[in-house]
């Protein structure tokens, strides 16, 4: 039998006087960081795209949480750094030596509203993103 680490996820909660929200960030085996769920103070859950329901401060709140898991996963990466991008849909990162196999994580940090996506091969990766993107984007690799 073998053993995959699927996701992990990482529970907060967020007081506003006397309103407590509750939210969970998923990090998943791709390295893929998301708000899962958020929970209003009654105990309902808060679909992402109804975030003018959320408030503000509970919304500052998961940017530091997710600040935070950031930190925490870049203190245990083997590689880290950024990649710059000049109106650029894909920048390629290329490790000193190759991987054995492409059975590591990459997360990636971009302060913009972009999505990405990471293609891994043995000798490094390629991070695409949903449109073309001035700017840096900072990454973590995981073995």
């Amino acid at each position: 039998m073998a053993v995959t680490l699927i996701q992990t996820n990482f529970y907060y909660q967020s007081s506003q006087g006397a309103q407590v929200y509750h939210f969970t960030l998923v990090l998943d085996q791709s390295g893929n960081l998301s708000v899962s769920e958020i929970q209003t103070p009654t105990g309902l859950t808060i679909c992402e795209s109804a975030s003018s329901t959320v408030p503000t401060s509970v919304l500052d709140d998961i940017q530091t949480a997710i600040g935070q898991v950031r930190d925490l996963m870049a203190q245990t990466s083997a590689v880290n750094g950024q990649l710059i991008y000049a109106n650029e849909t894909s920048k390629t990162f290329t490790f000193v030596t190759n991987f054995s196999n492409t059975n590591y994580r990459v997360t990636t940090s971009v302060a913009d509203f972009i999505l990405t996506r990471v293609t891994k091969t043995v000798s490094g990766f390629t991070v695409e993103t949903s449109a073309s993107y001035t700017g840096t984007i900072g990454f973590d690799v995981f073995v």
